[in-house]
């Protein structure tokens, strides 16, 4: 039988379900959709069609979402996805070295979004269940859905919100299709070129019944970051005259002779220099044999290198002896002297190699009134992840004499101003100090099973009813590896503590002026490189006479394995109805979920407490003795019932009313439910334990949601959305200092009166956060100015968000604003902002992106159980493409147009934690598409 292929024109419900993975409501809409006739798909091109298609999705979706559509094969709006879905009202994006790579939706963070490929999980590379969107190339993309109100039909996981990310398909446009491009892209920093292509190839054949497509991107990057940082953050008594001999004043000059008095242990310098390359490729197959049956195969692999070395010093301001000292009203010192103590290289590798695999097979038949669907994928991730530190110390050739000092001043700066008598740009005073190997082997294995089925009803308003059943097998494991153990040599030769001279031909010199340009000051800038690595090592071998030097072992404690199953079932009732208002559509549902965990990893207890009398540090170094790891595992499980209502008013002149109300679920995440247990921060008669808590209930919310919509016919849309979350169940960090039980000789002087403290940080549930927020969006096109004025429009949202958590922690300390009841990671105020022009093939695209400041955690590692802060964050963006033809394009891009830096503080603005500066990145290229 000979079968010609064309395709229905279905209605956009039909194809918002159809990104959603619900195939089973597509085959009631196709069947019984008013117009049955054929026409040819037609293919998107330019802002102003993905917008309008986009806004065409978000108008007959089921349920609230917003879309981003491609504006042709191969051409996704921007270079990562992450960035183009930051355009969406209530969507903000976490970045990594001012590349986007995680996404938070109405101020829940990546954790609490459920993000799909073509519906199915994909492992990640990292140990949170987190879409890492770095591993996904923009150019392999088609389209991507962020849906806001829950459905029983879609797959439970995102409170904030569950986004489906879909590849292209060969059936759904016919015909044979070419295109690929060639980008080189540019950062100002390291002023570097590097290359960037991709390519897909689709055809149909046998009558448009068989279709393969194939994908292919391959981008390099070089970066550099510049970035200042502090640690170590403690307190210091204004009336202690041993610590702080002053004089004590403050900013107009009034002496201070009480109270507690914040300081940076550390100030630290870093720039760095970083690879990444990522390679990837998809294969979709199709097959139908009938306009009744659909067979796809999807096949995608990426893999990802990422290399990056940091050279930098770092400046000890811990000590004892505090001297003409200036403090803010907050109790900050910005301004002292004091005696000084070795300065430091700080050297560190941060690199991974990961892989990720994915295969996943689908069937859709439809039968009659019965439609089905099966769904069976596999997905795989290996990341090697490595943090290497090496950390010599930096004295003046003569040694340390008694006249040297260090003095810092942070007045009117975000960077610590250092003024020394030790050199720090003298490579022949480096001496050994300390070093730190470390390595994780991740591994994350996924294996989903889906049925799902549709029947059509003849029942009034009852149009459809929907069932189906999953199940997941997802298995991460976690393997931690350090040197511990043998970093600091033999027992022979120790380098850890002796200041053994290292070689002068191992460093030089940076010639970078421009370390920070965008900041004056008095701060290092011409501070010491590394030469090369490899040669270091082998030094710090020969001189510890231990070839073992820096050996990476086993660390069991801190290794684990978690494993989860998940058995999924829901049913949906499809309603349909009109009046002489309005037409409606709504869905009623319940999902059922059971969820089974299993940890298994080695546990360890602190048996004794010691001064370390090798690395005496000015005897501020401890030892901690621990047991022997024991192997130990947990098994919980937990059961839900999530029921879910949809309803959608069209007034049918432009006007939708949309609500919907659903109890709504999130996972633990998978590196909190861990058995493992790791002692760290070992420093200054105190020390940090972390461990897992196995028996942690997921996150439980009630929500509901309220949207106005507003559609012209020229393609004009405005929506008011509001929103309310209540948490019946919330996962809290506990942060809490407390004495060890162990006492130590600090000044080895035969008395242990030193209490050692340990910082204990574990998760645990509670009840008690609430958000509620408002969204605001508008797309306007100037189609009534003259002439070619009228290629203009502009796209513009607002998000509000009030999150409040009664049950927090206020976490009261002398010296330290308090975080109060706000929610970890929310904004309060979110908007974005887009200028563009189409018209005559030619297109342009400025973008502005503002966060506020937010919490982002209530007590953080950067010492002192402080809590930490991002600041406000805006970035410019800018894109232009001009079609020369139907089949070349040029393009350009450039992100961070204005140079934005990420800066975070710990309780208050002044105690500046982090100021990174990632530069511009730029593209040029050209696209060809036959």
């Amino acid at each position: 039988m000979k079968i010609t292929r064309k395709f229905k024109l279905l209605s956009l419900s039909v194809a918002v379900t159809t990104a959603l993975g619900a195939n089973v409501a597509v085959a009631q809409e196709q069947q019984d959709g008013a117009d049955d006739s054929y026409v040819d798909v037609i293919q998107v091109r330019g802002i102003r069609s993905s917008l309008n298609e986009s806004m065409e999705l978000k108008k007959n979706s089921a349920s609230i979402q917003d879309s981003i559509v491609a504006e042709d094969i191969g051409k996704f709006p921007d270079q990562n996805v992450a960035e183009s879905l930051q355009r969406i009202s209530g969507v903000m994006i976490s970045r990594t070295n001012g590349e986007g790579t995680a996404i938070t939706v109405r101020g829940l963070g990546p954790k609490f979004n459920a993000v799909k490929l073509n519906n199915r999980t994909l492992a990640t590379s990292e140990r949170g269940r987190e879409f890492d969107f770095q591993v996904l190339p923009s150019e392999l993309i088609s389209g991507a859905d962020v849906i806001k109100a829950s459905r029983a039909n879609i797959a439970e996981g995102g409170i904030g919100s569950y986004v489906t990310i879909n590849t292209a398909r060969p059936l759904s446009s016919p015909g044979e299709h070419i295109a690929g491009s060639l980008n080189f892209k540019y950062n100002d920093l390291a002023e570097k070129f590097t290359p960037k292509l991709s390519g897909i190839y689709s055809n149909t054949f046998n009558d448009n019944s068989v279709g393969v497509l194939l994908g292919f991107s391959h981008t390099k990057t070089e970066n550099r970051i510049d970035a200042h940082e502090t640690a170590f953050w403690d307190n210091v008594q204004a009336d202690d005259t041993q610590r702080a001999p002053g004089p004590i004043v403050d900013e107009s000059g009034n002496a201070v002779t009480s109270g507690t008095l914040w300081y940076p242990g550390r100030a630290q310098f870093m720039t760095d220099n970083e690879d990444r390359t990522r390679t990837s490729a998809n294969l979709t197959l199709q097959y139908a044999p009938t306009l009744d049956v659909t067979h796809t195969l999807d096949m995608f692999y990426t893999d990802f290198e990422r290399d990056a070395f940091s050279n930098g010093m770092q400046a000890p301001l811990h000590r004892d002896g505090f001297e003409n000292v200036v403090i803010s009203e907050n109790n900050t010192i910005l301004a002292a002297r004091k005696s000084a103590d070795p300065l430091d290289g700080l050297f560190q590798t941060r690199a991974e190699s990961s892989n990720t695999l994915a295969i996943g097979y689908n069937a859709f038949i439809y039968d009659g009134k019965w439609t089905y669907e099966v769904d069976v994928a596999y997905s795989k991730a290996e990341s090697e992840p490595r943090l290497e530190q090496y950390v010599p110390n930096i004295i003046n050739q003569e040694g340390l004499v008694d006249s040297d000092y260090i003095a810092f001043d942070s007045r009117g700066s975000d960077v610590i101003n250092i003024d020394s008598s030790i050199a720090w740009n003298d490579p022949a005073g480096i001496k050994a100090h300390w070093n730190r190997l470390s390595r994780d082997e991740l591994e994350d294995e996924v294996l989903e099973t889906k049925f799902n089925g549709s029947y059509e009803l003849d029942s009034g308003m009852m149009r459809s009813v929907d069932f189906g059943v999953s199940y997941t097998d997802r298995t991460k494991s976690l393997q931690q590896f350090n040197s511990d153990n043998s970093q600091c040599g033999s027992a022979a030769v120790n380098t850890c503590g002796t200041l053994i001279d290292l070689d002068d031909s191992l460093f030089s010199v940076n010639s970078n002026s421009d370390f920070l340009s965008e900041v004056s000051g008095n701060f290092p800038r011409n501070f010491i490189f590394i030469n090369s690595v490899a040669d270091y090592s082998a030094a710090m071998r020969s001189i510890s006479q231990d070839n073992a030097w820096g050996t990476n072992e086993l660390v069991p404690n801190a290794s684990v394995e978690n494993s989860e199953q998940i058995l999924a079932l829901y049913s949906q009732l499809n309603l349909e109805g009109e009046t002489n208002a309005f037409s409606w559509t709504g869905n009623l549902g319940v999902r059922y979920v059971d969820t089974q965990n299993t940890s298994e990893g080695f546990a360890i207890q602190v048996l004794d407490i010691q001064m370390d009398e090798v690395v005496q540090d000015d005897g501020e170094l401890i030892l901690i003795s621990t047991s022997e790891p024991t192997f130990t595992d947990a098994d919980t499980s937990y059961q839900e019932i999530l029921p879910s209502a949809n309803l959608n008013l069209n007034f049918n002149n432009g006007f939708l009313i949309k609500g919907s109300a659903a109890k709504v679920l999130t996972r633990p995440a998978l590196e909190d439910v861990g058995v493992n247990m790791s002692v760290s921060g070992v420093r200054l008669t105190e020390y940090s334990r972390s461990q897992g808590n196995p028996y942690l209930d997921p996150y439980l919310a009630t929500q509901f949601d309220l949207a106005l919509e507003y559609y012209q016919d020229n393609g004009n849309a405005y929506s008011l959305n509001f929103f309310t979350k209540d948490f019946s169940s919330w996962i809290s960090t506990q942060t809490f200092v407390q004495d060890s039980g162990f006492d130590v000789d600090r000044d080895f002087d035969g008395t242990d009166d030193w209490d050692v403290r340990e910082t204990v940080t574990q998760k645990s549930n509670r009840s008690g956060v609430k958000l509620n927020g408002v969204e605001l969006a508008a797309l306007h096109y100037f189609d009534y100015l003259p002439s070619w004025l009228s290629g203009f429009g502009i796209q513009a949202n607002y998000t509000y968000t009030d999150s409040s958590d009664s049950d927090a922690d206020i976490f009261e300390q002398a010296g330290v604003l308090s975080p109060g009841s706000g929610v970890e990671g929310f904004s309060q105020n979110a908007y974005n902002i887009i200028a563009f022009y189409d018209r005559d093939g030619f297109q342009a695209r400025l973008a502005y992106n503002w966060r506020e400041a937010f919490l982002m955690q209530r007590q953080s590692e950067v010492g002192g159980g402080l809590p930490k802060h991002a600041d406000d964050y805006g970035q410019i963006d800018f894109s232009t493409s001009w079609d020369v033809n139907d089949n070349f394009t040029l393009n350009a891009e450039v992100i961070n147009l204005s140079n934005e830096n990420i800066l975070e503080y710990a309780d208050v603005r002044e105690r500046v934690t982090k100021l990174q500066y990632a530069g511009r990145r730029f593209q040029v290229g050209v696209s060809a598409k036959f």
